[in-house]
């Protein structure tokens, strides 16, 4: 039969937020290939995808992981025998300086050591085989990316307040100011500052 058509191309990223930018960002690629005993049809793909990223140590925001499948060529044996295969290629993408690119590039070796009864295990499915190689390669992609923050523009020292005045004159609270005067009980008046308390 023809082979589908590809799906509907659809742009790249979503609507960005405000400010964020698509730039090309060096990274280092990593794929590992498994073969799995099963029809292209009978696999899904985003639970695929899930067992690869732990093995592969690839999470976002650091890491992009992109799994294609593909059938295995059939010979005229394979196709006596009814044997149906699916080629599983996972690329794990990471930010050349990131901080994970080491833990990506370690999980990729270890995960082509693998068997292919531990490569089932780790990815719920029927391998019956792994490839040892690791292909790794430098390239560049498209990511989005948010622009560094504003810096903050030069805070202008606070206002100067007036030079404080230590006359104690200046501290008498405003309802009773050192000029108020009072009316003695005698009838004289007098400064408030003159009486004492009691």
């Amino acid at each position: 039969p023809p082979p589908a058509p590809p799906p509907p191309s659809q742009p790249p990223f979503p609507p960005l937020p405000e400010g964020v930018v698509v730039e090309e960002v060096s990274v280092i690629k990593f794929t590992v290939v498994v073969t799995i005993s099963a029809e292209v049809n009978d696999i899904d793909v985003t639970e695929l995808e899930a067992s690869f990223r732990p093995a592969q140590q690839c999470f976002l925001t650091e890491c992009k992981l992109t799994v294609t499948l593909h059938p295995v060529e059939q010979s005229a044996a394979r196709r006596a025998l009814k044997a149906a295969g699916t080629v599983a290629s996972s690329t794990a993408s990471v930010f050349k300086d990131g901080n994970t690119l080491s833990a990506v590039r370690n999980a990729n070796y270890i995960f082509a050591g693998s068997s292919a009864t531990q490569a089932g295990n780790i990815l719920n499915q029927p391998v019956s085989e792994v490839d040892p190689n690791v292909n790794e390669r430098e390239d560049t992609e498209p990511r989005a990316v948010a622009p560094p923050p504003p810096s903050a523009p030069p805070t202008s020292p606070p206002p100067s307040l007036p030079p404080l005045d230590l006359n104690p004159q200046s501290m008498d609270p405003s309802c009773f100011p050192s000029s108020a005067m009072v009316q003695r009980a005698d009838g004289e008046t007098a400064p408030l500052s003159s009486l004492s308390a009691g």
